[in-house]
């Protein structure tokens, strides 16, 4: 072999292991450049780039309330998720009567979409996007594999969102969230609380569990556990926004935030 064939050999490995490095650590390498003024929603989900606080702030009923922005693609639909910081009060159960789970048909589904909603301003309302969901069905539909699939614009987290992982079928073409796995702050990220409120209180997620029909599954002091339907817990609402929504930065008291251009 000639050495300029040998010259080549080594620099196509060397490219090579250069392209797999970039490819593999990819997310990471975007920490290594300056931080960007945000224009846009995606630029601020907290896997694109969480140095900018990963936060933005929407009205509800005319106050500026804060939602995490969590990723820039939810489940491959292409919008950003966003969910609630702090939890809502009261808690609520999930239905009434002890009766079979099913989310589809549920109090608090029901709630959001038809109550809760109405709190945003008419423009951020019509730009929430429905995003399609699967859930454990309600009747063994051995073609679609159990599954039902809805379409909702206001919605609860999963537990495949919030870290968990499992072994059986999952009931869509969902990943763990960054901002949720156990090396991103685990249990402690998985806590909510009330607005001034110190104390972390248990939180309703979408999936049914996996071995009581009545019960769902919950996060109860950052740690999965599961509720009876009729026992009440707090509500975590999540919805999407169209990526390429306007923001602009804010501030108040020497606080900086961010702000949705059209619900100033």
């Amino acid at each position: 072999m000639t050495s300029k064939k040998i010259f080549f050999l080594i620099a196509s490995l060397f490219l090579t292991i250069i392209l797999s490095i970039v490819l593999i650590k990819r997310d990471e390498l975007v920490y290594l450049l300056p931080v960007k003024e945000p224009q846009i929603l995606r630029d601020i989900a907290y896997d694109k780039d969480k140095r900018l606080g990963y936060t933005v702030h929407i009205k509800e009923d005319g106050k500026l309330v804060p939602y995490l922005v969590l990723t820039k693609n939810y489940i491959d639909q292409g919008n950003v998720l966003l969910l609630r910081k702090h939890l809502l009060d009261p808690p609520m159960p999930f239905q009434e009567g002890w009766k079979r789970f099913y989310y589809g048909y549920s109090m608090i589904d029901a709630f959001m979409n038809k109550d809760f909603i109405k709190r945003f301003p008419k423009d951020v309302q019509e730009n929430i996007p429905s995003t399609e969901l699967g859930i454990k069905a309600l009747e063994p539909n051995f073609e679609s594999r159990h599954i039902d699939k809805i379409k909702r614009k206001i919605f609860l987290l999963s537990d495949i969102d919030v870290g968990k992982n499992k072994d059986r079928l999952r009931l869509e073409d969902e990943n763990n969230l960054q901002y949720f796995k156990r090396n991103g702050g685990g249990d402690a990220n998985r806590l909510a609380f009330l607005e001034n409120d110190p104390i972390a209180y248990t939180w309703w997620l979408r999936t049914a569990f996996e071995t009581a029909s009545a019960v769902a599954d919950t996060i109860e002091e950052g740690r999965f556990g599961g509720n009876g339907v009729v026992y009440p817990a707090h509500i975590r609402p999540a919805f999407t926004l169209p990526p390429n929504m306007d923001i602009e930065k804010q501030e108040a008291d020497g606080q900086k935030s961010y702000i949705l251009k059209i619900d100033k």
